[in-house]
């Protein structure tokens, strides 16, 4: 039987990796999260081949100070919490510190990012969970996300990956749920150049779904609210007319 020893770091982040980043919709929901976390209003997401040759998320968040940049790429490095008490009492939608060091272990990895009070912004560039350049950069305000050659590393990994067009229609499906529940944020989504969805960022959830599910399938939707001691019920149903066999479509948010 063989010994137990600790495992390297460049192994351990690959399984991390594994474990947080399935396929290219997930690389997406985590960046995109990031940039809500950032209190970010404009969030523009690019897709090559379904997200293998190319995924890019810019954000016009709050971005990060230069030093925090490299703590990043850390495991369990965070600005999110400090304690486990902090547990009980999260607000934001990822927290654990995991998602940034988990891509840029399987990929070419790229961030720009600069806070509206820095004079000029930094950059990073990981390849395979090994820095490649850190220095000063410059950028706008926010954060740009660039990740190529998702699972360049790990074979195995791309063996369970579909077709481009399948999974683009995964990030297109965690787009849209994701942009339905910001319509404070306008989204826009260009795969292979063409921009398959944008959102106005009105703050109306009606003009989100008009994009999303389109003017037509808007109009057979009847509005509800309800309000209660414990919780408040809010958001739309559709009439008979727009039945449909399947779940599909069906979006459901908690908190």
């Amino acid at each position: 039987m063989n010994k137990i020893h600790i495992l390297d770091e460049v192994t351990a982040n690959k399984i991390a990796a594994g474990e947080v980043i399935e396929r290219p919709a997930a690389v997406v929901k985590e960046l995109v999260e990031n940039a809500l976390d950032a209190g970010a209003k404009h969030i523009n997401i690019t897709l090559k081949e379904g997200g293998l040759e190319l995924i890019r998320v810019v954000d016009d968040g709050c971005g990060m100070a230069a030093e925090d940049v490299p703590l990043s790429l850390q495991r369990h490095a965070t600005s999110k919490i400090k304690s486990a008490d902090d547990l009980s009492t999260i607000h934001t939608l990822g927290f654990r510190g995991e998602a940034l060091p988990s891509i840029a272990s399987v990929s070419h990895f790229r961030l720009v990012t600069r806070r509206s009070e820095d004079p000029v912004g930094t950059e990073i560039i990981v390849h395979g969970g090994k820095t490649i350049r850190l220095e000063e950069a410059g950028s706008p305000q926010g954060t740009d996300v660039k990740v190529e050659k998702l699972f360049y590393n790990t074979p195995a990994r791309l063996k369970f990956m579909k077709s481009a067009a399948a999974e683009t229609a995964r990030v297109t499906d965690i787009v849209q749920r994701i942009a339905v529940a910001w319509p404070q944020v306008a989204f826009t989504l260009t795969v292979n150049d063409k921009i398959k969805l944008a959102t106005p960022g009105t703050g109306k959830m009606e003009d989100t779904i008009a994009q999303v599910l389109g003017q037509q399938n808007l109009r057979q939707l009847i509005p509800l609210h309800w309000e209660g001691s414990l919780l408040t019920l809010r958001g739309f149903v559709a009439k008979p007319a727009l039945s449909r066999s399947n779940r599909n479509l069906q979006y459901f948010y908690v908190n």
